[in-house]
């Protein structure tokens, strides 16, 4: 295994942890509403969102070369762009800014969505084959 390939790995790894949270945060530390709600349909659509980044990630850390990586950080990164939007503009959340959805788990999910972002980039950027 090459450096820059075990370098893509550790930045997948982050990523897929990155994915894990966007799940564990609002479940743990700042917990959406239980009842069918704005924020608790956000929830649901972040799960799903989640599993595709960790599968994404899955994959690129079992491929064995560059290219498998690098293709699949695409569908990563758009999968980070719905982890913003879905909470931001498609779905919503709560309207009241007491609840923990609203002070907590928004700004939290459009931070880890922004660091999905990046480390998605960072390894399309990076996973690219070495020209002769």
């Amino acid at each position: 295994m090459s450096g820059r390939k075990k370098t893509v790995n550790i930045i997948v790894a982050i990523e897929a942890s990155l994915a894990l949270l966007v799940v564990l945060v609002p479940r743990f530390v700042f917990p959406v509403c239980e009842a069918p709600m704005h924020c608790y349909y956000s929830y649901m659509a972040e799960i799903g969102t989640a599993a595709v980044i960790i599968a994404a990630s899955a994959a690129s850390v079992a491929a064995k070369g560059l290219e498998a990586p690098r293709m699949l950080s695409v569908p990563a990164f758009v999968a980070g762009v719905f982890v913003i939007l879905y909470p931001s503009y498609l779905i919503g959340i709560c309207g009241s800014p007491q609840m923990a959805c609203h002070y907590g788990t928004m700004p939290v999910w459009n931070l880890l969505g922004g660091g999905i972002l990046l480390l998605s980039a960072a390894v399309f950027f990076m996973a690219r084959e070495e020209s002769v």
